[in-house]
C-alpha cells in the first residue's frame, strides 16, 4: 500500500510538473539564433526566437536591439516582447565580418562562463550584415535553420568537426587559431561559401569550400567532402579539360616532426580513400596499371592543393591546422611569440596515399 501511495504521488507531481511546463513555454519566447553587428560605435543585437503558440504549432521571429554592450542583450530585448526571453536553447550565432575584426574575444568569455550556454552552439561569420542574413534565413521559418546548415555540412559535406568546444579548445589553446563557417546570400538563399579565418580572436581572410575540404582533411579524420579535379583532355584533344568529382569516402592523417634535416620540416602524410563519378569517356581503368596511373595523378593533385593551403594560412599568419600545438608537443621549450615570428618560413613536406574505392557515374 505505501509503494502504491507513493507511486501515485510521484505520477501527480509528474502531472503537475508537465502542467506546469506547458504554461511556462506558452509565456516564454527562446532565443535559438543570434547575430552581432558593429554599426557605428554601438553593438546591434539581432535574435531568432521560437514562439510555441498552440500544441504542435511554433513559428519564428526576428528581434533587434541596439547598445553600446552586447553584454545587455536579453534585457532589453525583453522590452520588445510581451514574453519573457530565454536563451537557453540558444544553437547558433553569428558576427559580420565587420564585428568580427574587432575580436569575438568577450562573446566567447561571456559564453564559456553561462552556464545556460550548451556546448553544441555553432558559430559563423558573415560579410555582409548579421541581422540581413537571419532575415533571409528566417524566411524558413526554422529558428535553427543556420545551426542545422552547419552540422548538415560537416557530416556530409567539406566543413570540419565544429561545435563551441572546439571553438574555445583553438581559442584558448597554445598554437592554434579559431575558424568559423563563412554565409553568404545567393539568390535569396543562404549559403555556406567557405570558412573564416582568425588570428587570436580576430577576422583575417576567409577561405573557399573547396580549401575548407583540405582543412577537414588535416584535422579530422574525413568520412565526407568534395573536391572537383580537372584533367587534361585526351591526346587527339589536349587543349580539353574535363573534371573529375571526388569524394572522401575515409581519411586518416599522422604527422611528424623531422629535426634530423637541416632545418626542422613537418612531413604531413595523409591516407585518403575516394568514389570518382562522371569521369571523362577517354578515362580508361582496363588494366591495373592505368588505375594505378589514375591513383597517382589524384594524389600528387591533393597534395599540391595541400601545401597551397598551408602556404595561403602561413602568409595570412594564421594557423587553424594548429601546427604550432603539434610543434609544441614535440619540443621542450617551445615559444608561442618566437614560433609564430618564424611561422611563414615554417617548412612542411606533404605526401598523399590516394585510393580509388569505386569510379564511374553515380550519385555521391
Amino acid at each position: 500500500m505505501v509503494y502504491k501511495a507513493v507511486m501515485a504521488l510521484f505520477s501527480c507531481v509528474l502531472v503537475v510538473g508537465c502542467s506546469s511546463n506547458q504554461q511556462i513555454i506558452n509565456k516564454i519566447q527562446l532565443v535559438q539564433t543570434a547575430g552581432y553587428d558593429k554599426v557605428g560605435d554601438r553593438s546591434l543585437c539581432s535574435v531568432i526566437t521560437s514562439n510555441y503558440t498552440e500544441k504542435g504549432k511554433v513559428s519564428s521571429q526576428l528581434l533587434l536591439t541596439s547598445s553600446d554592450s552586447s553584454f545587455d542583450m536579453i534585457p532589453r530585448l525583453n522590452t520588445k516582447t510581451s514574453k519573457t526571453i530565454q536563451y537557453g536553447q540558444m544553437g547558433m550565432v553569428i558576427f559580420s565580418k565587420a564585428y568580427a575584426e574587432m575580436g569575438i574575444g568577450p562573446v566567447i568569455s561571456g559564453f564559456c562562463r553561462d552556464p545556460k550556454i550548451a556546448s553544441r552552439i555553432q558559430m559563423g561569420v558573415t560579410g555582409m550584415e548579421a541581422s540581413k542574413l537571419m532575415a533571409v534565413a528566417n524566411k524558413a521559418q526554422e529558428s535553427l535553420y543556420l545551426m542545422r546548415m552547419v552540422e548538415q555540412n560537416i557530416q556530409s559535406g567539406n566543413l570540419p568537426r565544429l561545435n563551441f568546444k572546439h571553438i574555445l579548445f583553438n581559442y584558448y589553446g597554445e598554437g592554434r587559431d579559431i575558424f568559423l563557417p563563412y554565409f553568404t546570400v545567393e539568390s535569396g538563399s543562404v549559403k555556406i561559401d567557405g570558412l573564416a579565418l582568425f588570428k587570436h580572436d580576430k577576422f583575417v581572410t576567409m577561405v573557399s569550400i573547396r580549401e575548407a575540404f583540405l582543412l577537414k582533411l588535416l584535422t579530422d579524420s574525413s568520412r565526407n567532402g568534395n573536391l572537383l579535379m580537372p584533367m587534361k583532355g585526351d591526346k587527339d584533344n589536349s587543349t580539353i579539360h574535363d573534371y573529375v568529382l571526388m569524394k572522401s569516402i575515409a581519411s586518416k592523417v599522422h604527422y611528424h616532426y623531422n629535426t634530423s634535416a637541416p632545418e626542422p620540416v613537418v612531413d604531413i602524410a595523409l591516407k585518403v580513400r575516394v568514389m570518382v563519378k562522371d569521369i571523362p569517356s577517354w578515362l580508361k581503368f582496363n588494366t591495373k596499371e592505368e588505375m594505378d596511373d589514375f591513383e597517382k595523378q589524384l594524389g600528387k593533385y591533393l597534395e599540391k592543393e595541400v601545401q597551397d593551403f598551408i602556404a595561403l594560412c602561413q602568409s595570412k599568419k594564421v594557423d587553424p591546422i594548429g601546427l604550432g600545438d603539434f610543434v609544441r608537443s614535440r619540443t621542450r621549450s617551445w615559444n608561442e611569440k618566437d614560433f609564430y615570428e618564424t611561422y611563414p618560413q615554417l617548412r612542411t613536406h606533404v605526401t598523399v596515399q590516394l585510393s580509388v574505392e569505386q569510379s564511374g557515374v553515380g550519385e555521391l
